[in-house]
């Protein structure tokens, strides 16, 4: 299979050296993007040819850096729940699922083909954890939502993706050849103890930064200085001393998205493992992190898998690949299609200084009222 992007097409054209570029995402891999002068000092490639590399010839193979916060360090958690709407509740459930993230710790939200259900992640503070709980509960009492599971998630990984494996020369995955997998590493974050998480204080100026980052892992921060009105000095500081010393960015990830990760045409699949032993976890993890179509996986407080899965081309040979790791482990998935998802960015408005993360503001009486259902019994405002 050929890719037919133009800028794909026109970029592999002036690909010839595959091994350099392998050395500079290896670079980027270890050290991220917002020092290619010293890429450029370790790797020997001259700097405005990193520059360019980087910028402009591996952005047009649809390699991109993104920067991945660690948000137990943050003090927040992280809780995966499946809620299954009623028929009518349904018909609201995109609008609830909306408040939710903007005015909420809501982070994403997937809606599970051919069936009522959502597949949500939310990461509040562990004291508000139980906001969520009470909600969905509501939600029940309304006839909203039919039946919900929540569990906390202890474990978060996201694989580098596996470019080992790719032809620059082709743009296509070079799997189900001899010589797998290519396991690249994985930026992975467990849960902070409560003792731990005291260590990791941020204020209102971290999280901008962080906030800003994630849009755009190579902004600098003389253009963040604007938007988020801090002098520029202050915010050097604040991502040295605070930011990268604390670790609270967990690191920094390559991905490949050659039509961009909004496009029509990506396959959005999670794979969900019942629980495993812990060491046959570990082994297994690694073997799905090694597929190039693996974005994150999750693991549960009880040892289940939950792994993300977006393939753009190649799907046949993708999911021949990945059953194959399953067989050669011992072990069956149960997947679900994404028809539709949405994700959110972290809301600065629910963290005040001197106070930390805020009660989250829940306003769904006035949703579910204006949708002819009535008021939930119980609305949570921010503190």
């Amino acid at each position: 299979m050929t890719n037919k992007n133009s800028g794909l097409a026109t970029a592999s054209k002036s690909v010839n050296r595959n091994d350099e570029f392998i050395e500079l995402l290896d670079a980027l891999k270890r050290y991220g993007p917002r020092n290619l002068s010293l890429i450029s000092m370790l790797t020997g490639i001259p700097r405005e040819t990193v520059r360019y590399k980087v910028k402009k010839q591996l952005k047009n193979l649809g390699f991109e850096i993104q920067m991945v916060p660690n948000f137990y360090r943050m003090g927040l958690t992280r809780l995966c729940a499946r809620l299954s709407f009623t028929k009518n509740g349904l018909k609201i459930a995109r609008h609830i699922l909306d408040e939710l993230g903007r005015n909420s710790y809501l982070s994403y939200y997937g809606k599970i083909a051919f069936s009522n259900d959502y597949l949500v992640l939310i990461n509040p503070p562990s004291k508000w954890a139980s906001v969520f709980g009470e909600l969905f509960n509501n939600l029940q009492d309304e006839g909203v939502v039919e039946s919900f599971e929540m569990s906390e998630i202890k474990e978060v990984g996201y694989p580098h993706v596996s470019y080992r494996l790719f032809d620059f020369e082709k743009g296509t995955w070079k799997i189900g050849e001899e010589g797998e997998p290519a396991y690249e590493g994985v930026v992975s974050m467990q849960k902070a103890s409560s003792e731990e998480a005291a260590n990791y204080l941020l204020d209102s100026t971290d999280l901008a930064i962080i906030t800003e980052l994630l849009g755009d892992a190579f902004r600098p921060l003389t253009k963040i200085s604007p938007s988020i009105d801090r002098d520029p000095r202050l915010l050097r500081y604040h991502f040295q001393e605070h930011i990268v010393r604390k670790g609270l960015i967990a690191g920094y990830v390559l991905n490949r998205f050659p039509s961009g990760n909004d496009a029509p045409n990506l396959s959005r699949i999670w794979v969900k493992i019942d629980a495993l032993p812990t060491s046959k976890l570990c082994d297994f993890s690694k073997a799905v992190a090694s597929s190039p179509f693996c974005k994150f996986y999750q693991v549960l407080e009880d040892n289940t898998l939950l792994t993300y899965l977006l393939i753009d081309q190649q799907f046949s040979s993708a999911i021949r690949h990945l059953s194959n790791i399953f067989t050669e482990y011992g072990v069956r998935g149960e997947s679900f299609i994404i028809e539709d998802s949405t994700s959110f960015t972290l809301t600065k408005e629910l963290f005040k200084d001197g106070y930390g993360w805020l009660k989250p503001f829940i306003n769904l009486s006035s949703i579910l009222t204006s949708k002819g259902i009535g008021p939930v019994g119980v609305e949570s405002k921010s503190t």
